[in-house]
């Protein structure tokens, strides 16, 4: 939902030659180290005396306004979309191919809705999104990117992940917006917890091509009442998850002892495939809208 704070898209688009000269950031940014290092050198010129956020096309035919400054992930995106998690999302759009009519994506730590986004433009044909997200100014910013984004396939839960219902205290946001988690009882913002189980039959899925799960830390205990409880049914056919520099997680042990397989592994994230068929047939797809009536 737009509001006063969120003027239409396209009200902070970059003028003509700095959107060129981004895009143009877009591109060599695919080139390896010296192309990174051009990306970033383009994206300071671009930003230089502009305040965020700036509106652009990071995946074809989805929008976002993005904010550089305070979150890695769009900042990484805003002008290297190509680099921006390439092997996993290869693996998403694979995993998007291979899906029946509707390609149904589960999004568990959603932060601005990018992977949502990013899966979107993958999907050949139908898609059922679900965007998971706690934190009140991701959850503004997600919103709006997907409305942005004509998104009404995708479903927004605005709480946290958990292995129970109940409440959470959220961590204050540090210089990356994409690292808040939740924290011990204490100072903080309060917000609810929900188990992936209910929130995804709640959204009306009748299963999961593919999860992204990054909930800083909380994974095991969210994942482990999701497996114990769903049926195999709605168990994902492919995860990703946060796994960096080749460690063996707890969450990524309990995922193999529940007969996942590890396919991939990147910088950042190890990729698991659920050997066997896994796919229930597809329903129709959604209405945009959130678990607690917003849209």
């Amino acid at each position: 939902m737009t509001g006063p704070a969120d003027p239409p898209f396209g009200s902070h688009a970059l003028p003509a030659p700095m959107e060129w000269l981004r895009r143009l950031g877009a591109g060599v940014g695919t080139w390896g180290a010296p192309g990174r290092r051009a990306a970033s050198l383009i994206r300071r010129i671009v930003c230089l005396g502009r305040d965020d956020p700036f509106d652009v096309e990071p995946f074809p035919r989805q929008r976002a306004r993005l904010y550089p400054r305070d979150n890695l992930s769009e900042k990484r995106v805003f002008t290297a979309p190509g680099r921006w998690d390439a092997a996993e999302r290869a693996v998403i759009a694979r995993a998007a191919a291979a899906a029946g009519q509707v390609f149904r994506f589960v999004d568990a730590g959603a932060n601005v809705g990018l992977y949502t986004l990013a899966a979107r433009a993958t999907a050949p044909r139908g898609f059922q999104g679900l965007a998971i997200e706690p934190d009140p100014e991701n959850l503004r910013r997600l919103r709006f990117n997907l409305a942005a984004s004509g998104a009404a396939d995708v479903i927004v839960a605005p709480v946290a992940l958990s292995d129970r219902a109940g409440e959470a205290t959220l961590a204050a946001a540090g210089g990356n917006r994409g690292e808040i988690q939740l924290g011990a009882e204490g100072a903080g913002l309060r917000v609810p917890t929900r188990t992936l189980l209910d929130i995804v039959r709640e959204a009306g899925l009748d299963g999961i091509d593919a999860l992204k799960i990054d909930i800083e830390g909380h994974e095991e205990p969210a994942l482990a009442a999701f497996l114990r409880d769903a049926p195999p049914a709605l168990w994902p056919g492919v995860v990703l998850i946060e796994a960096p520099h080749g460690a063996d997680t707890p969450a990524l042990a309990l995922l193999r002892s529940n007969g996942y397989v590890v396919a991939e592994r990147t910088r950042l994230n190890a990729i698991l495939t659920r050997p066997g068929p896994h796919r229930a047939a597809a329903g129709a797809g959604k209405t945009q809208g959130s678990l607690d009536g917003q849209a």
